[in-house]
């Protein structure tokens, strides 16, 4: 399956037409030209691309380069699953985990994880999630040798974890990080996630959490490398920089250059209960 197949069948499957595909970061004739697979895309604006739709990276990739869908039957339902959590279409989620529940949808370990996860982040709150799932996330994260694979994986799964245990992982990774740092993109993606997924849990745990575990988050973003794919998690870092610190001006002036430039989305959960 090429770049552009893929595009498409993602873009289908969240009802976007190729102007709100294009998100901004390019044209509609450039986006539909890369579609049909007659412009090549520079793999920095690609990753762009994926990330401002929340598309996962790892899978979309592992789709391009594996011709065998067999390796990865349930790579159409994951993406609805998907597209579901980025719209909180519990709807959908809910239909999905009723047809597992009936048998309709065999289950495996790796779909109950992403409809679990997406459940936890439509409702910010891991009070769905069973103990034992829970314990399989965790056995999975706790890993002293941190790659590229377990920090997108805890990048995704830090809503399952209350918010202490999320921090000391959270922390874990960081230093891991700051020993040997990486450069690559997909490195430098994944642990801005991190970072920016766990500030997002401690705002919806701002009752529980310890000023420290903002600070860390925010200070890890400071300290990345200055690089346009991970651009956008700099300024969210400000954003909720600002909202912990009570600067209204700052956080006010990040929502209208979110706003402008179509990344709003991003802090929409944070907005409805201002």
């Amino acid at each position: 399956m090429t770049i552009g197949e893929a595009l498409k069948q993602l873009r289908l499957h969240a009802g976007l037409t190729q102007n709100q595909m294009a998100a901004g970061l390019m044209s509609e004739s450039f986006y539909s030209k890369v579609e049909r697979d007659v412009h090549e895309i520079d793999a920095n604006l690609l990753i762009e691309l994926l990330t401002a739709h929340h598309f996962d990276v790892v899978s979309f990739f592992a789709r391009v380069s594996n011709q065998d869908l067999r390796t990865e039957p349930n790579f159409d339902l994951m993406n609805q699953i998907s597209f579901a959590q980025n719209r909180k279409d519990l709807k959908t989620l809910d239909k999905i985990a009723l047809e597992i529940k009936e048998g309709k949808i065999k289950s495996n370990f790796w779909l109950q994880f992403r409809l679990e996860n997406a459940y936890a982040w439509v409702l910010h709150s891991n009070k769905m999630i069973s103990p034992e799932l829970k314990n399989k996330v965790k056995s999975i994260i706790v890993d002293e040798n941190w790659n590229r694979t377990a920090y997108h994986y805890l990048s995704q799964a830090v809503i399952f974890l209350d918010i202490d245990e999320a921090y000391q992982l959270v922390d874990s990774a960081f230093r891991a990080y700051e020993k040997k740092p990486e450069t690559d993109t997909f490195t430098l993606q994944f642990v801005a996630m991190i970072a920016m997924n766990f500030l997002n849990c401690c705002y919806h745990q701002r009752d529980a959490i310890q000023k420290k575990y903002v600070d860390r988050a925010v200070n890890f973003l400071h300290e990345l490398p200055r690089d346009g794919a991970i651009g956008i998690n700099s300024v969210l870092g400000t954003y909720y920089e600002a909202v912990f610190s009570g600067d209204k001006d700052m956080a006010e002036m990040v929502i209208k250059v979110l706003k402008k430039s179509g990344y709003l989305f991003l802090i929409e959960d944070t907005l409805e209960q201002k």
